[in-house]
């Protein structure tokens, strides 16, 4: 009778290493099929980096005035109003003497990341559009734009743009900034930077 039970306990256990070798080689093939294919798109994933100023805090960095918020720096911060906001106390004001602020430098490319950028800009005439959102790359790339997404009641603009980076940009620095083409005063509040950087096998 032990003899029974131990041929059976044998068999018993054959069967179940027998499975489990099934099931590990089958687990495997799934894996092998599943990471092939992300090879054929190229990548596995994507990180992101959501940075944001709000025009809100100042620091001093370097002698120089800087926007600050979440441990991040964007420049210009001397142009810091409280002229007209979106949200807050401050905003950002450019004009003739001051065109150029919320300037961001990301550094380091990989250069597969898809960016997106989008402010808040006010102005009390007609003359919004003089007010844009740059990006560029030394030699590389150089966009603007003044697209409207949409409007508020009290005539705040949302602009925004999104683009690839270049490829031949690995190790370059990508510059994002807000414009006053012209001469008259423009506000920017709430600026946003998102950067989708894919993750390669």
């Amino acid at each position: 009778m032990s003899d029974l039970k131990n041929f059976e306990n044998k068999n018993q256990k054959r069967q179940f290493f027998k499975i489990l070798k099934n099931f590990g080689r089958d687990f495997l093939f799934i894996g092998i099929v599943v990471l092939g294919c992300l090879w054929i798109m190229g990548v596995t994933g994507h990180t992101q980096t959501h940075l944001i100023c709000n025009a809100e805090d100042v620091k001093q960095k370097n002698k120089e005035s800087y926007f600050h918020q979440n441990g991040s720096y964007f420049k210009s911060g001397q142009a810091q109003s409280n002229d007209f906001v979106f949200e807050g106390k401050y905003s950002l004001k450019l004009d003739g003497e001051i065109p150029f602020g919320f300037g961001y430098d990301f550094e380091y490319l990989v250069g597969n990341e898809e960016v997106t950028s989008y402010v808040w800009r006010y102005a009390k005439g007609d003359w919004k559009n003089e007010g844009k959102i740059v990006a560029s790359i030394d030699g590389k790339l150089w966009k603007a734009t003044e697209n409207i997404l949409e409007t508020n009641e009290a005539g705040w603009e949302k602009i925004q743009f999104t683009f690839q980076v270049p490829q031949n940009t690995k190790n370059e620095t990508l510059h994002l900034y807000c414009w006053n083409t012209g001469k008259n005063p423009i506000y920017f509040d709430d600026f946003h930077i998102i950067i989708n950087q894919k993750e390669e096998l």
